[in-house]
C-alpha cells in the first residue's frame, strides 16, 4: 500500500493540489484576521472547522478525481496492472496525509503570528489538541467526497460538502442529537477544547457544551465512519465504476 500511496503522491507533483495544503490555511488565517483581529484564535479555528476544512477536503478530492478523468476518461488507470481497490484506498490515504499537513501548516501560521503580534497567544497546547481533533473528525469526509466527485463531478462535491457543513454542522452541533450528524462532530469537539460555541461565539463558563465527554465518542464515530466509507466507496471503483 505504501508504494501505491507513493505513486499517488507523485501524480500530484507540480499541480495545484499540493499548493492547497498551504493556501487554504493561509486564506483561513487572513480571513479571520480581517473579520476580527481581537478574537483571531477563536475565529480562526471556528472558520477552519465550519468552512475552510470542508472546502479544502472537497477541493483535494475533486481535483484528484478530475485529474484521473483527464487520463482518457479513466482508461489509463483501469489499464494498469495494479489493484484498483488499492489505488482507491491510496487516494484516501494520501489526501488524509495532505489534510494532516494542512493542520501543521495552520499551526505554523499561528506560531508565526504569535511572534509578530504583541499580545497574541500563538500556538498553545489547546490549539494543537484542537487541530488534531479537527483532522480526526473530518477524515470520514475524504472517502465520501471522492465518491461524490467521481459520481457527480467537481462542482457537485464542493457544493455538497460546504452546504452540508453549514446545514448539518452548525445547528446540530449544539443539540443533544449531534452524534447523528457527522458534519457536526468537528464543531462539537471545539466547544470543550477552545470554549467556543459552534456558531463562533465564546461560551459562558456554565455552558453544558464545555463538557469534554463528547471528545472520545466523536473520535470513535469518525474513525468507524471513515473506515466504513473507505471500504464501501472502493467497491464501485474496483469494478470499473459500474
Amino acid at each position: 500500500m505504501i508504494r501505491y500511496m507513493q505513486a499517488e503522491h507523485l501524480t500530484s507533483k507540480r499541480t495545484f493540489t499540493r499548493k492547497l495544503v498551504v493556501l487554504i490555511p493561509l486564506l483561513n488565517t487572513a480571513f479571520s484576521f480581517l473579520l476580527n483581529a481581537a478574537y483571531i484564535m477563536i475565529g480562526t479555528f471556528n472558520w477552519w472547522s465550519v468552512i475552510f476544512m470542508p472546502l479544502m477536503i472537497a477541493l483535494l478530492c475533486g481535483l484528484s478525481i478530475k485529474k484521473e478523468k483527464k487520463s482518457a476518461n479513466d482508461r489509463a488507470v483501469y489499464s494498469l496492472p495494479a489493484s484498483l481497490r488499492n489505488i482507491w484506498l491510496s487516494k484516501i490515504g494520501v489526501i488524509s496525509l495532505y489534510s494532516l499537513a494542512s493542520q501543521i501548516v495552520f499551526l505554523a501560521l499561528m506560531f508565526l503570528m504569535g511572534l509578530v503580534m504583541p499580545g497574541f497567544a500563538g500556538v498553545q497546547p489547546k490549539g494543537v489538541e484542537a487541530s488534531a481533533l479537527l483532522w480526526l473528525t473530518t477524515l470520514w469526509e475524504i472517502p465520501l467526497c471522492l465518491l461524490i466527485a467521481r459520481q457527480f463531478g467537481f462542482t457537485a462535491v464542493i457544493l455538497v460538502n460546504i452546504l452540508a457543513a453549514f446545514i448539518f454542522g452548525i445547528a446540530p452541533a449544539s443539540g443533544s442529537f449531534w452524534r447523528l450528524s457527522p458534519w457536526s462532530w468537528p464543531l462539537r469537539v471545539m466547544s470543550p477544547v477552545l470554549g467556543i460555541h459552534p456558531n463562533g461565539l465564546p461560551l459562558p463558563e456554565n455552558s453544558v457544551l464545555l463538557s469534554g465527554h463528547v471528545i472520545i465518542p466523536a473520535i470513535l464515530l469518525s474513525i468507524i465512519l471513515f473506515m466504513g466509507l473507505s471500504i464501501l466507496s472502493a467497491l464501485p471503483f474496483s469494478k470499473g465504476g459500474r
